[in-house]
């Protein structure tokens, strides 16, 4: 299996738990607020590594700085300035409400793919070959 199979297949099941977090989950507020923004950086991360070969310490900080420019719009309320309907998919990509503690969710879980990535599909440098 090719790595972006299994990059592929680490978004599919990743994409499969937020689904679950949003329609079975979300009773349960720390996994719907904060568990699911820990893993839509890891999801994004593993989308993008699906499509293209990106090194993995620039999309690992891309991945952040887009993360937190999303939330720092939340602060902004972007959704309702661009008078999104409340509940639309838009706004609820966007998001409505800002936080700290999903910057901090953000944070840990682009370290989390990005140390993932190194752990499980770092290709063997020559001189360690």
């Amino acid at each position: 299996m090719s790595s972006r199979s299994k990059y592929l297949l680490i978004a599919i099941l990743i994409f499969c738990c937020e689904v679950l977090i949003a329609t079975k989950l979300s009773g349960f507020k720390f996994i719907r607020e904060n568990f699911g923004d820990f893993l839509v950086v890891i999801l994004l991360y593993f989308i993008v590594k699906t499509i293209r070969d990106v090194p993995p310490l620039p999309l690992a900080i891309s991945i952040f700085v887009f993360a937190c420019a999303v939330e720092i719009s939340q602060y902004f309320h972007l959704a309702d300035a661009l008078g999104l309907r409340r509940g639309s998919v838009l706004s609820i990509l966007l998001g409505t409400n800002f936080s700290f503690y999903d910057i901090l969710m953000y944070l840990l879980g682009t370290l989390t793919a990005y140390g993932f990535d190194l752990l499980f599909f770092r290709k063997p440098s020559p001189q360690n070959a």
